[in-house]
């Protein structure tokens, strides 16, 4: 990787250069693909800015940071360089991880529906109770169904919630 400094109306010391060498070396793993980064500082009305100019394989881009001090300007500028390039490469990983030809190659495969999920809810009542209990229970608890036994036999009812918001009854005995 190539590190060239530029420096507009201001002075390029060596403590800027060598933070700037120590910071390009912290993120090296990340920076394994880039051909050349220029830093370019420069001042203007007490604003120091600071630009890097990355070139990669692909793409070049550019980013920008100006506040009142010159190190707290590159602390920013990398911050932000090291963000965009992990960000970029998490989406080139994403886009490795979808295959593009995949729902073509199974555009000739029957398609095999999964088994519907059983959800078991506790809309019943085991000790027996009258239909108008029933209806007090779906009304209350805002449910589409509720089973329960009746009153006076061992038998088994539902009332339920029509789509029409009517309720209805389901008697074995009826």
């Amino acid at each position: 990787m190539i590190v060239n400094f530029t420096a507009r109306r201001t002075e390029l010391t060596d403590e800027i250069k060598d933070y700037c060498q120590k910071r390009l070396e912290r993120m090296e793993k990340i920076l394994r693909d880039i051909l050349e980064i220029d830093i370019i500082l420069s001042e203007q009305r007490n604003r120091k800015k600071v630009d890097l100019q990355v070139k990669r394989r692909g793409e070049d881009f550019v980013i920008s940071e100006e506040t009142n001090d010159v190190f707290n300007s590159l602390n920013q500028a990398f911050d932000s360089l090291e963000k965009k390039i992990v960000k970029e490469r998490r989406k080139m990983i994403q886009r490795r991880r979808r295959p593009a030809g995949r729902e073509e190659s199974l555009a000739g495969l029957e398609m095999v529906e999964p088994a519907p999920r059983l959800l078991r809810l506790p809309y019943f009542s085991d000790k027996p109770i009258s239909v108008q209990e029933a209806l007090l229970q779906l009304e209350e608890g805002k449910k589409e169904v509720f089973l329960f036994r009746k009153e006076g036999s061992e038998s088994w009812a539902a009332v339920f919630r029509r789509k029409d918001g009517k309720i209805a009854l389901v008697d074995p005995e009826g």
